[in-house]
């Protein structure tokens, strides 16, 4: 059965017997297939396809442990923490631990720290870069922070860093348990409702129990905010910005969202975006997208010049954009930009075989530029991703895990995910063979409410729905008919490996 978008659209209009009148009845009939995709992957998660999760869990840097021997200072910027040695001196390339300033800390990393007089402060990090002042003086590392710190000046404080938390992609709708470690010992991390990991006491307290996490549980939910104000998009200056390729000239719309933090590279880097790139990793956050700008087409006198994208400043916006601040630019936002081609403009030629490209109107991720710089300048050099396509954030969900990691560890999660929005003809339905039936009597039951008046047949489509779902699920929900009994005690044995292993 061909499940694509063009092949069911006409499959539902024969079971309405109605004929398609043109571009704007087929947006409608897609709108209502969209509804009914989200729809039926939260009634029956079963019907979606499973998929991988990867998630990498940081273990704590204690300040006063000799393997770390790092303190920090408070500066001349209440929002911004020094790293600095016993004495109060910015670290060196012979200090035994330095901080990672590549982004992938940001956000995700907390701190606990204790004042002169005793007091535990609590901090989450924003941005960990370094300074290099030249001319001999050392380096110096900093870390933003999300709160001004509101106590006196602090030369050496101890501090406990670590990631109380991890959170998994925006799209993913349900995790299914028992995650395993990436390790020799293959042990399972189970589910706990987040209710009993609070009551039996779960929650890390100054990484007082720290170990190989056999539980894990759903907290908070976080979403950054969408922009609201579509970018900008002026042509290249005349002998200074030309397009060079390999991508060629044509026409295109631009949209960027928010973005902060980096997962770790290991799994989430973006391959694409250039011949020469390493990639962009993925964002540890996303917000939604920003308004899609106007179309823009590469023919009379802006053919043969580069684009330039400017998207909002959210430096500025949260404090972070004076200039001569510490703080300054260093809020960890990012703008991330997505582009899409509607056609291409066949004036010039540049990299071979790009002329065949898709104008399918998809958004693509181009690149990644900090919001002071403002200005992206596109010359074709940098390739859109293919890979990664924009999605619409509705938020993260974070996850804990007890007992807290003790090292760095990889965690394996299978997942199901909310469908990508069918778009074009060609897009397929992501969902099992034998749940096509229950999504076609979803989308009918949409399609008899777009004229208002059919509430009858729209009744008789959602009986149907259901009647085929309850069947679904008494097929899927436990196919073997037998139960896994768990002991009151909860899982005694939480390695498949692990108690033979030689730890001598």
């Amino acid at each position: 059965m061909d499940t694509s978008l063009g092949a069911l659209r006409a499959r539902l209009f024969n079971f309405r017997a109605w004929d398609s009148t043109g571009t704007t009845l087929d947006n409608r009939i897609r709108e209502a297939m969209n509804t009914a995709l989200d729809r039926i992957s939260g009634d029956v998660p079963e019907a979606v396809i499973p998929d991988d999760e990867h998630v990498v869990l940081l273990p704590d840097a204690i300040g006063t442990d000799a393997s770390v021997s790092a303190y920090l200072s408070t500066t001349s910027d209440t929002r911004v923490l020094e790293f600095v040695d016993s004495t109060g001196a910015p670290l060196t390339g012979s200090s035994p631990w330095l901080p990672t300033v590549d982004g992938t800390w940001d956000g995700i990393m907390h701190f606990e720290l204790k004042d002169s007089n005793g007091q535990r402060h609590r901090r989450q990090s924003r941005e960990f870069w370094i300074q290099k002042p030249g001319g001999g003086a050392p380096d110096r590392y900093y870390v933003s922070i999300d709160r001004p710190w509101q106590t006196g000046t602090e030369t050496a404080m101890p501090f406990r860093m670590h990631q109380p938390e991890f959170f998994v992609t925006d799209d993913v709708t349900r995790v299914l348990e028992p995650a395993r470690i990436y390790d020799e010992t293959r042990q399972q991390v189970w589910a706990i409702d987040t209710a009993g990991a609070f009551r039996q006491d779960m929650v890390d307290f100054l990484g007082e129990d720290k170990g190989r996490p056999y539980r894990f549980w759903r907290g908070r939910h976080f979403q950054l905010p969408a922009p609201t104000t579509a970018p900008t998009i002026t042509p290249g200056e005349q002998g200074v910005s030309p397009w060079s390729g390999p991508e060629w000239e044509g026409t295109f719309r631009f949209c960027y969202t928010y973005v902060w933090g980096r997962k770790d590279p290991e799994w989430q880097a973006s391959p694409g975006t250039s011949i020469s790139s390493k990639g962009i990793l993925d964002p540890q956050w996303e917000s939604a997208p920003s308004p899609v700008s106007a179309s823009y087409a590469q023919t009379g006198a802006t053919a043969g010049l580069a684009i330039k994208v400017t998207g909002a400043n959210i430096d500025a916006m949260m404090d972070f954009g004076e200039t001569g601040t510490l703080r300054y630019s260093r809020s960890g936002m990012r703008l991330r930009i997505y582009v899409a081609r509607d056609a291409v403009a066949t004036a010039n030629t540049y990299g071979t075989g790009f002329n065949r490209v898709e104008t399918n109107g998809k958004f693509y991720l181009l690149a990644e530029i900090e919001p002071t710089a403002g200005v992206y300048t596109w010359d074709g050099g940098r390739v859109p991703d293919y890979e990664r396509q924009l999605k619409h954030s509705t938020g993260y969900y974070s996850y804990s895990v007890f007992p807290h990691q003790d090292n760095r560890y990889e965690l394996d999660f299978r997942v199901q995910r909310l469908p990508t929005a069918l778009k074009n003809d060609q897009d397929t339905v992501p969902i099992q063979r034998d749940a096509v039936m229950p999504y076609i009597e979803l989308s009918l039951y949409y399609m008899c409410l777009l004229d208002g008046v059919d509430q009858t047949g729209a009744q008789v489509h959602l009986s149907r729905y259901n009647e085929l779902c309850r069947h679904f699920r008494k097929r899927y929900a436990n196919p073997g008919g037998a139960v896994d009994p768990v002991p009151l005690t909860g899982y005694s044995t939480r390695f498949r490996f692990g108690r033979y292993l030689n730890t001598s």
